[in-house]
């Protein structure tokens, strides 16, 4: 008997970075469906390093550390080098960043039950005494709800930039060739990076009206407002943000359509 492929026919858009799109890619493939990788997003170190090497050589100045993803926790350590160090406790947000610190040695000392920002900071504000010193190391593009919660609940957190998150130059030809040929059924986003690059494509290129069909997931809250804000569709949003769940979500959905007689938007 062959195996249940709910995703058979369906071609998938995959936004992520190289190097982070095998676990979505692989399953995927498993639920039948094909795979196209156009990665949006590409990591680079800041331009100015002269704070970075500041804040790292304070580090055991602050009680915690906080690395908000896998490309934070990568980054971190490659500017730290390879030398063992004792580090301060490490707060993470999410399980993928807590596997990302646990292939680099290191144990999270706190991940909330929720991987966004906000339900992050109502927990993590009560591990803190007032006077607390901590140090989030992100990207440029991330937000700045954590620094300034801590900051008004008391305690003091330095923010440092530790990569600069950019959209790849030979991805925009492949992904209009796509979008303009009508090969993409599923689009993925994976944050709200991804779709600022995408948006930023499709106005460029005058190709908004080509999107009207596609089924769009997200993989959490804050990635599905920024689609929404900026006047997309969508359709699929776990509550447990991990790619896994989103396509899960993906399949209950497609499924139920089908059932229904449904088609594509």
């Amino acid at each position: 008997m062959k195996p249940f492929q709910p995703l058979k026919d369906y071609r998938v858009l995959i936004t992520r970075g190289k190097g982070q799109a095998d676990g979505l890619k692989d399953s995927i493939e498993k639920n039948g469906g094909t795979p196209l990788l156009v990665p949006l997003l590409e990591f680079t170190l800041p331009d100015h390093m002269e704070e970075v090497h500041q804040r790292l050589g304070e580090l055991l100045t602050y009680d915690w550390i906080i690395l908000t993803s896998q490309n934070g926790v990568d980054f971190f350590f490659k500017l730290l080098g390879k030398q063992p160090l004792k580090l301060p406790k490490i707060a993470v947000i999410g399980s993928k960043t807590e596997a990302a610190l646990k292939r680099h040695g290191y144990k999270a000392d706190f991940v909330p039950a929720q991987f966004v920002a906000e339900g992050f900071i109502s927990e993590f504000m009560t591990l803190l005494d007032p006077g607390s010193r901590v140090l989030l190391a992100k990207g440029n593009l991330a937000r700045a709800v954590i620094a300034e919660a801590i900051n008004e609940g008391g305690a003091s957190c330095d923010e440092v930039i530790i990569y600069h998150t950019v959209l790849p130059r030979s991805s925009e030809k492949k992904l209009v060739q796509l979008i303009t040929n009508h090969e993409i059924d599923i689009i993925t986003f994976t944050s709200s990076s991804t779709i600022h690059h995408f948006l930023q494509i499709m106005e460029r290129c005058e190709l908004d009206t080509y999107i009207d069909r596609i089924i769009i997931a997200c993989i959490g809250p804050i990635a599905a407002k920024t689609a929404e804000k900026h006047g997309l569709s969508v359709d699929v949003c776990p509550d447990v943000y991990t790619t896994d769940a989103m396509v899960a979500d993906l399949i209950r959905f497609i499924v139920k359509r089908n059932n229904k007689g449904g088609t594509l938007k």
